[in-house]
C-alpha cells in the first residue's frame, strides 16, 4: 500500500513539474512574440532603405550635378560691341538658361532631401548595417557644397538686367535717329506731291491758254 502511495506522489509531482515547465515555456514564447511584434514596425520602416535605393538616388544626384555645371559654363558673354539684335538674342539665351538652372537645382535638392530623410530614419539603428546610407548621403552633401560655391545665380541675374538696360538704351537711340529721318522723308514726300500738283496746274493752265487762243482764231 505504501508503495502505491509513493508512486502516486511521484506521479503527481511529475505532472505538476510538467505543467509548471509548460507554463514557463508558453510565457517566454508569448513574451518573445510580443517583443518581436513591438519592434517589427521599426524594422519594416528601416527595411525600405535598400542599397539599390540609395545608390540610384546618389547616381541621380551626380547626373544632375554634372548637368548643372555643364549648363552654367555656357553662360554667354555679352561683349560691349554687340548690336541690338545680338543683345536680344543673348537675352533669350540667358532667360532660357536661368529657367533650366532653377529646375535642375530644384531636382537636385529634392534628391538630396530624400537621402537626408533616409539617413534620419536609420540614425538610431545599427550604423554598421546601414553604413551605405551614410556614405551615399555624405557624397550628396559634398556635391551640394560644391554647387553652392560654384553656381552663382545672382551673377547671371545681374548680367540679365545689364543686358536689358543696354537693349532699352539702344532702342531709345534708334527711335531718336528714326524720328528726324521719318520727318525728312515725310517732308520730301510732301514736296514731291506739291511739285506734281504745281506741274499739273501748269500743264492745265497752258492747255487752257492754247484753247483760248484757238477760240480767238476761229472767231477771227
Amino acid at each position: 500500500m505504501k508503495g502505491m502511495l509513493h508512486k502516486g506522489t511521484v506521479l503527481l509531482g511529475l505532472c505538476s513539474l510538467s505543467f509548471y515547465c509548460g507554463a514557463q515555456i508558453t510565457g517566454q514564447t508569448e513574451a518573445a512574440f510580443s517583443s518581436q511584434a513591438q519592434i517589427k514596425p521599426v524594422e519594416l520602416s528601416a527595411a525600405v532603405v535598400f542599397p539599390d535605393t540609395v545608390e540610384n538616388l546618389n547616381g541621380k544626384a551626380k547626373i544632375i550635378y554634372s548637368d548643372i555645371l555643364s549648363l552654367y559654363n555656357t553662360v554667354p558673354n555679352a561683349a560691349d560691341d554687340l548690336s541690338l539684335q545680338e543683345l536680344q538674342q543673348t537675352m533669350e539665351e540667358i532667360t532660357g538658361l536661368e529657367h533650366t538652372l532653377h529646375s535642375l537645382l530644384h531636382d537636385f535638392e529634392d534628391t538630396h532631401n530624400k537621402l537626408l530623410n533616409y539617413e534620419k530614419q536609420v540614425r538610431k539603428l545599427d550604423s554598421n548595417t546601414y553604413q551605405f546610407v551614410y556614405e551615399g548621403c555624405n557624397e550628396a552633401n559634398e556635391l551640394s557644397k560644391k554647387l553652392k560655391s560654384t553656381v552663382d545665380l545672382q551673377s547671371i541675374r545681374q548680367l540679365h538686367l545689364s543686358i536689358e538696360v543696354r537693349i532699352n538704351n539702344l532702342e531709345d537711340a534708334e527711335k531718336k535717329v528714326e524720328g528726324p529721318i521719318k520727318s525728312a522723308k515725310m517732308k520730301n514726300a510732301t514736296d514731291h506731291i506739291e511739285q506734281n500738283e504745281f506741274a499739273d496746274d501748269s500743264i492745265q493752265s497752258e492747255g487752257e491758254t492754247k484753247h483760248d487762243e484757238k477760240t480767238v482764231e476761229i472767231h477771227d
